[in-house]
């Protein structure tokens, strides 16, 4: 049985998805891409010609998401809009009886996606949050070796972020600069770091944060020059109001400084900033008992690296000994060219990234098909955003807040001004 999607948004994120389908169909026929849908009809041709191009089958196009529900054969969508719209296309098709993957993060704030919960639960349709880092084959293996023990018992983990936009905005994308759309590097790019963190430490007990705008007005600058890797899939996208160039006004925490406790007891610390001019730093760390992990880039295909206190480094194939039962699942082996047991690899960013997408649509699709939670389902969605905006929560009532109440609406100071905004 063949599984029809819509894609929901035909912008950067949305040509991701687009490429992640098409690389998905070099291996797996059970998904088609039967939709496509984007307020500027342009953009939504584009990125149909493409997926046409190379499967040989193109997409209907819809500038409409009510009438594509109402006129589409469809089991599922696929959610890449801006932040805002997130929790109203999951909710409608859902409504709908349609199965949803929505990119990260999962809604607009925590209200949102407690909305988003209780509809799929009524429904009974999945709802899967497009999380990537985590489906790395180097991030799955970090994190079977901090399970093992590799570095023994945890003591605290660093990630730290920290660069400079130089006055741009970030990803030349104009709702990344506004509070009220969930942007600015902490919430938009920080939901990663807090899944990851997540993934690899177990649950967050408290946060506690300091959060500024440091950089108010921010210059609209071209894609080529603000990230170059991805711009030639974000060339074809418009935003309507805003020409390059364009002065804009930064609403959204541009940094935030924070320290986590994890329910294991083990330590955090968070630091994410595009306003540090001069200075580059990025730290991604585990350290136990018996040694440090030095993460990878996630995307990178580089591979972990183990410090002993001795100072003896453990990388490469000799990671492998430490994880013996060590193997990528059956889908992520397949895409990844039959690989089972990889302690690195050497592709192009935008296979990885292509390849990542792939194996998320799989997960949701046979999610549906089986009646299980997706990978990263609603709860997992929640938990990585409510850390997130846990450092704003923190940061704006100065004191420590617990992720659970910042997830479940007792804290929510920060986020009242977004849900009023926005109209939740």
């Amino acid at each position: 049985m063949t599984f029809k999607i819509a894609l929901i948004g035909c912008g950067g994120m949305g040509r991701r998805h687009a490429h992640g389908y098409i690389e998905l169909r070099k291996y797996f026929d059970t998904v088609e891409m039967a939709a496509v849908c984007d307020v500027h009809h342009d953009v939504a041709a584009t990125v149909a010609a493409e997926i046409g191009e190379a499967t040989g089958s193109t997409p209907d196009i819809y500038t409409d998401f009510d009438e594509m529900l109402g006129d589409a054969d469809l089991d599922g969508i696929a959610i890449v809009t801006s932040t805002p719209m997130h929790h109203r296309f999951a909710i409608k098709a859902m409504e709908a009886g349609l199965h949803v993957i929505t990119e990260k993060p999962m809604g607009l704030t925590l209200k949102a996606c407690r909305q988003m919960r209780e509809v799929s639960k009524k429904t009974g349709m999945v709802l899967a949050v497009a999380e990537n880092y985590r489906r790395d084959p180097m991030n799955r293996l970090t994190r079977a070796l901090i399970e093992a023990g590799a570095i023994g018992t945890p003591y605290f983990a660093l990630d730290i972020g920290v660069g400079s936009s130089d006055g741009a905005v970030m990803h030349s994308t104009v709702w990344r600069a506004k509070k009220e759309q969930a942007g600015g590097a902490p919430l938009d790019a920080g939901v990663h770091n807090a899944d990851m963190l997540i993934y690899l430490l177990g649950g967050v007990d408290s946060v506690f944060a300091e959060i500024a705008i440091n950089e108010s007005q921010r210059r609209l600058r071209p894609m080529n020059e603000v990230a170059p890797v991805l711009a030639e899939m974000y060339n074809h996208r418009r935003e309507d109001g805003y020409d390059t160039g364009d002065i804009v006004e930064q609403t959204a925490v541009d940094t935030a400084f924070a320290v986590i406790r994890f329910k294991s007891g083990a330590i955090g610390q968070l630091i994410m900033t595009d306003t540090s001019h001069g200075q580059s730093l990025g730290v991604s760390t585990v350290s136990g008992s018996s040694g440090t992990m030095y993460r990878p880039r996630s995307r990178s295909g580089e591979s972990p690296r183990i410090v002993r206190g001795d100072g003896t480094e453990i990388m490469g194939d000799a990671l492998l000994d430490l994880v013996p039962g060590f193997e990528l699942d059956d889908t992520l082996s397949t895409l990844w060219n039959g690989a089972r047991h990889i302690s690195s690899y050497d592709m192009d960013f935008r296979d990885i990234d292509s390849k990542i997408l792939a194996y998320e649509y799989l997960d949701m699709v046979q999610a549906a098909e089986s009646g299980r939670q997706p990978e990263v389902g609603p709860q997992e969605g929640m938990d990585a955003l409510a850390l997130a905006y846990a450092l704003m929560e923190s940061g704006v009532s100065k004191t420590p807040v617990t992720v659970e109440d910042v997830a479940e609406g007792r804290v929510s100071e920060f986020q009242d001004e977004v849900d009023d905004e926005m109209g939740i």
